[in-house]
């Protein structure tokens, strides 16, 4: 009897201690998470400190401009257009069912101006130049070149990570409006050449369920989008280590949080703007 007790007293030790460990990891997590958000929240204001210096830093601007804004213009266009045909093939044939395929166009037209199109453009951002920011800066961070530019006197966040949050800011609403009219043209070619529709149907339906605030709230998702992204990978970035294997970690890091991070605010202003504005403006 008593080898047996003894056995039971060790298994429920093990258990105890796995579920110990369980814990231990899952909190472990989460404060790093925590603090990571913080870094990334206190990089993000120190960044807008250096705006009134942006003059000084107008190269690297531009050319952080040409990369996350025309160099997305090929391929969130093919995308989007593919998406809104996607949309339009499905839908369109549920509609036809009951008849109300005429209002294809403003399903179409609100998922795009509402939701797919800063979706898309964060989508693509993230994947295209989020992870090349986070290479570049990881590539610098352990080959000492950021830490040569403080021994200059150079501010890294003035010199390399305010231009480039700057830039996906600014690029990012102008992409979210090239991916509304591509996606919406795309749907509009389904519905013109697979359910016969004219498209000045197409185009009234759309307008007639789609507002101002409908148009500005993505724009203004979109550049919050653009924030977070370029946050994110200039802050993973600049603190790589571990050489090769922790820029490719960097890189892998920032794509994985920029997902979860957009989509957390894409439903926290989603709620806000369906919840308090809408109804206060009617």
């Amino acid at each position: 009897m008593t080898p047996r007790r003894q056995s039971t007293i060790w298994v429920d030790r093990f258990d105890r201690s796995t579920s110990i460990r369980a814990i231990e990891a899952m909190g472990g997590a989460v404060i790093s998470r925590l603090q990571l958000a913080g870094r990334t929240t206190l990089l993000f204001l120190e960044a807008c400190a250096q705006l009134p210096l942006v003059g000084r830093s107008l190269p690297t601007l531009i050319t952080q401009l040409e990369i996350s804004g025309v160099g997305s213009v090929l391929v969130l266009s093919l995308i989007a257009f593919l998406t809104g045909m996607i949309m339009a093939v499905q839908t369109g044939s549920e509609l036809e069912k009951f008849g109300v395929v005429n209002n294809l166009g403003a399903i179409i037209g609100a998922t795009f101006v509402r939701e797919m199109g800063p979706i898309w453009a964060a989508v693509i951002m993230l994947a295209r130049v989020g992870a090349a920011m986070a290479a570049e800066l990881g590539t610098m961070a352990v080959n000492e070149e950021i830490d040569a530019l403080r021994v200059m006197s150079i501010s890294p966040v003035r010199y390399l990570v305010m231009p480039r949050i700057l830039a996906l800011v600014i690029a990012m609403p102008f992409l979210t409006i090239l991916a509304d009219w591509v996606g919406m043209l795309g749907g509009m070619s389904v519905a013109v050449n697979m359910f016969n529709r004219p498209s000045e149907e197409f185009w009234t339906s759309a307008k007639g369920i789609l507002s101002g605030l409908d148009f500005y709230s993505g724009l203004g998702k979109a550049a919050v989008f653009g924030g977070i992204i370029g946050t994110i990978a200039c802050d993973r970035g600049m603190n790589t280590t571990d050489g090769a294997e922790g820029v490719g970690r960097s890189t892998t890091d920032t794509v994985v949080l920029s997902v979860i991070f957009v989509l957390l605010a894409d439903l926290i202003m989603t709620s806000f703007i369906q919840v308090i504005l809408k109804p206060v403006m009617g």
